[in-house]
């Protein structure tokens, strides 16, 4: 039980950290190593900078949610026992995995409607 909190702990930091560098230490090199790094978002540097700054709010939104949500799991445990702590430790390491996940299709998506397919920002209508 208390690995599980502690792993979600570490995976809430991970994503805080991920979120931070990509919003605001992507690469604006031409190689784009590291980063959210899909077709779209490599299309151009716009997309790139759109896509790795729009990702990282999203997870740092996860990471503090996750966050929150790991240390409220561990009072939990502390104070209220062994059933609800292990029911939050379980929830928190889904809902940073799923928002992170859904964040990768929100931007895509993003992506898709702000930019053509050679990276070129779409005229509004």
């Amino acid at each position: 039980m208390e690995i599980l909190i502690i792993v979600s702990i570490i995976l809430s930091f991970a994503i805080l950290f991920a979120g931070f560098y990509m919003k605001y230490q992507a690469p604006k090199d031409e190689q784009m190593k590291m980063g959210l790094r899909t077709e779209r978002a490599k299309a151009s540097q716009e997309t790139w900078a759109y896509a790795n700054r729009t990702c990282g709010r999203y997870c740092l939104i996860f990471g503090g949610i996750g966050l929150a949500l790991s240390i409220i799991s561990l009072l939990v445990y502390a104070f209220a026992g062994d059933d609800w702590g292990r029911i939050l430790a379980v929830i928190t390491p889904a809902v940073i995995c799923v928002g992170t996940s859904s964040a990768v299709n929100v931007v895509n998506n993003g992506l898709c409607s702000k930019f053509d397919e050679n990276g070129r920002l779409k005229e509004m209508k």
